[in-house]
């Protein structure tokens, strides 16, 4: 039996699938400190971020993010790091927009216009870290929240799906109840409501109104159950879950195994939200298995797993 690599279900077990959000570790220089002229004027830097090259641009950005400028970040910047926003480099994108989101929005009582129109944009960017960056320290940082940012966070959080990312808009929009339940229920009303029927429990504390259509529906995007058996026969244990399964009312349960020989885990994937919640509610109630994780398959998590396992 094919089994998924180890090392999947190490980084999904411990977190770092979608643990530390993207930037967050120390950012090493790709250049050494001396390749700027005078690299510790802050003119120089803005200068750098405005007309240099790619490289140079990014050393800029790299100087901000370690603190190795002259004084604040101030307007001055801004000229720059929105160029650098707009360019094609995804990685000068990403971390001008971190960049933006935590000098110019978070910790302001108003948001700069331009860095939030910049952060909006960026929200829609084909770049995953992009967009994450956009959101999760620009958007999500605004102190007073327009009912038209809490609609395009709810519509991020429906679309993206990322546990870290989830979470940081439920808090940002923790003061906001009353529209965020309206939102959704307006929502709820259109097209590719599922999405939203998906998250509305988490966002609002509540079962959303006819939720028994919804069960039968297809979900937006699969759920996977990372299941740890009591079992060390990991294909004997697979087997048992599928009977558990099947007996609970799903047809043809889709579980792989992963792990080692010693240490096995069963990985089951749902499509149906009916399916999602009897098997969550079944593996509550039995002790011959035990949920670890319990994540949505995201296209780039997906891409993941497909790349573990041509490796092989």
């Amino acid at each position: 039996m094919k089994h998924i690599p180890i090392l999947f279900v190490a980084a999904l077990t411990t977190g770092s699938v979608y643990g530390a959000p993207p930037n967050s570790a120390p950012v090493k220089s790709p250049i050494p400190t001396n390749a700027v002229a005078d690299t510790k004027s802050s003119i120089s830097v803005q200068k750098m971020l405005q007309t240099g090259p790619t490289q140079l641009k990014m050393h800029s950005l790299i100087m901000i993010r370690q603190g190795n400028i002259a004084g604040k970040v101030d307007d001055t910047y801004l000229p720059g790091l929105l160029i650098c926003s707009q360019d094609s480099d995804a990685l000068l994108r990403s971390t001008s927009a971190r960049i933006l989101g935590e000098h110019f929005i978070a910790n302001h009582d108003t948001p700069n216009p331009e860095a939030l129109e910049a952060l909006v944009k960026l929200t829609n960017d084909p770049s995953d870290d992009v967009r994450f960056n956009a959101t999760y320290y620009g958007l999500t940082q605004v102190k007073d929240i327009t009912p038209e940012l809490a609609e395009q966070l709810i519509d991020i959080a429906a679309t993206e799906r990322k546990p870290e990312l989830q979470d940081r808009i439920i808090v940002a929009l923790a003061n906001y109840q009353p529209q965020v339940v309206e939102i959704l229920d307006r929502k709820l009303a259109g097209d590719n409501s599922v999405a939203y029927f998906e998250i509305y429990e988490e966002f609002t504390g509540q079962e959303p109104k006819n939720a028994d259509k919804y069960l039968d529906m297809p979900s937006s995007r699969p759920h996977l159950l990372i299941i740890k058996p009591t079992d060390k026969n990991a294909e004997a244990a697979q087997t048992a879950l599928t009977i558990a399964l099947t007996k609970a009312g799903l047809k043809s349960p889709n579980s792989t195994i992963s792990g080692s020989e010693n240490n096995p885990v069963l990985i089951l994937t749902t499509y149906i939200t009916r399916d999602y919640q009897t098997a969550r509610q079944l593996l509550s109630d039995t002790e011959e298995f035990s949920i670890m994780q319990d994540m949505w398959l995201t296209p780039e998590l997906e891409l993941q797993i497909k790349a573990m396992q041509q490796a092989q």
